[in-house]
């Protein structure tokens, strides 16, 4: 009499063929809670220490900045698809628990991340007091809980938007600007602080649409009159009409603000990346007639400037990285890549005993921009000008960290805010602002 042969469930219910496909799928389980394991630590580990030098930072950029700013998002999603696949029959070899053990490892890590966010606060604290700024702490609300859940920035309720509006006669949509304030904000008020705002891209791209837009519309819904202007790109455009334009948008802020409700004598000017370096460059040279042809009388002075994560010297002299630089330079934004023309579009040699307050902000993690031109460009205002100077250097924070919505981006618009207030309350009392 034959022996029965125990049959697997599957052939039970639907046969071998059944069977093997039921075996294959678990295999695949496995490989793909490997494959997620494997995915969530190298992300981790690219936005905790991410890859340097031309080809590192191009390859390592995008994904450090985005699980650098949104951890908890992605740290979820992680968590989903492994036990997705480990439910799915992924668990049943040792390759499945590696995938886990992986994921639990870049979890942390990116929980680390989180942390180091949330403890940005005490660096833009220490910015503020070493600067010599009355700048009360602030508290995490239910409301900034809101923004980071939700990461992108939504316009609040009660802040409109005046788009394209023109401040050149060409009217092309380079010289075109944005304009964010409260529907309440009255015309004839002239007290709602404005802050000018120029979005990076290398010179060579970028929007106004594009970049800023959480400090844009929480300060706007503080009361600010926040605006955000394009200006001319290379390669059509070459040095130096990128700050001319910006300085034309400078020069129709200050004399038509104040139809919008804000005061043209208490403007700031910030911006990102290749903008923060124009923002910079802008403040450090208020008034000086070759900057200005064609508008020389016009008023382009400022109070402070908040520049993120700028570029500040195109010569590199410290030799600390800003010559990766060059090549977009050379073959793209100047007509000659001169070191004189260098040298004098250069913030860090524009500095002078007169210079605005400052608000420097960088990510010790910027792998486009190294921290140290920050400190270089830091240390060289303190050492020239007589107004604070106030640095946020900010662990593991990559360039665009204020991009979207993270606890990076919500303690940088409470400290931009306590910046602003201080400088415009010294003026209002008629004294210096001093260190």
């Amino acid at each position: 009499m034959p022996i029965p042969t125990r049959k697997a469930p599957c052939e039970l219910i639907g046969g071998q063929g059944l069977c093997a496909v039921f075996v294959g799928n678990i295999r695949e389980m496995n490989w793909a809670c490997l494959a997620v394991g494997v995915l969530a630590a190298v992300g981790a580990l690219s936005a905790l220490v991410p890859l340097r030098g031309a080809v590192g930072s191009a390859l390592s950029f995008i994904p450090s900045w985005i699980l650098g700013e949104a951890p908890l998002h992605l740290a979820a999603l992680v968590v989903a698809a492994i036990l997705t696949c480990g439910l799915s029959g992924g668990f049943s070899s040792s390759l499945g628990w590696a995938g886990a053990a992986l994921s639990v490892l870049g979890c942390s890590g990116l929980v680390a991340q989180f942390v180091s966010g949330v403890r940005s606060k005490r660096h833009f604290e220490s910015a503020l007091s070493e600067a010599g700024l009355p700048a009360p702490s602030w508290s995490w609300s239910a409301r900034d809980t809101r923004r980071v859940v939700v990461a992108v920035p939504l316009r609040p309720r009660g802040v409109e938007r005046t788009r394209d509006v023109a401040y050149m006669a060409d009217a092309g949509r380079a010289h075109r600007l944005d304009i964010y304030r409260r529907f309440s904000t009255a015309s004839t008020a002239f007290t709602a602080p404005v802050l000018l705002y120029f979005h990076g891209g290398a010179w060579v791209m970028g929007d106004k649409r594009e970049q800023g837009i959480p400090m844009l519309e929480y300060l706007a819904e503080r009361g600010y009159v926040c605006v955000t202007a394009n200006y001319a790109l290379s390669p059509k455009a070459r040095w130096p009409q990128h700050v001319l334009d910006c300085k034309q948008a400078l020069a129709w802020v200050k004399r038509n603000i104040a139809e919008y409700g804000g005061d043209p004598g208490l403007v700031f000017v910030s911006g990102c990346s290749a903008g923060g370096h124009l923002a910079a460059l802008v403040a450090l040279t208020a008034n000086e007639a070759e900057w200005q042809p064609g508008f020389e009388e016009e008023d382009t002075t400022v109070i402070g400037c908040i520049p993120l994560y700028g570029v500040y010297d195109f010569v590199d002299t410290d030799r600390i990285g800003n010559a990766n630089l060059a090549p977009i330079l050379e073959r793209h934004v100047f007509e000659q890549a001169a070191a004189e023309a260098f040298a004098k579009a250069s913030p860090i040699s524009r500095v002078h005993e007169s210079a605005p307050p400052f608000l420097v902000v960088h990510g010790r993690n910027d792998v486009l921009v190294p921290v140290q031109a920050a400190r270089a460009f830091v240390g060289s205002l303190r050492a020239a000008s007589t107004q604070p100077v106030a640095y946020g250097e900010l662990p593991l924070a990559q360039h665009g960290f204020d991009n979207f919505w993270s606890p990076r981006a919500v303690h940088f618009v409470h400290a931009l805010e306590r910046f602003t207030e201080a400088i415009v309350a010294t003026r209002a009392a008629g004294r210096e602002v001093g260190r």
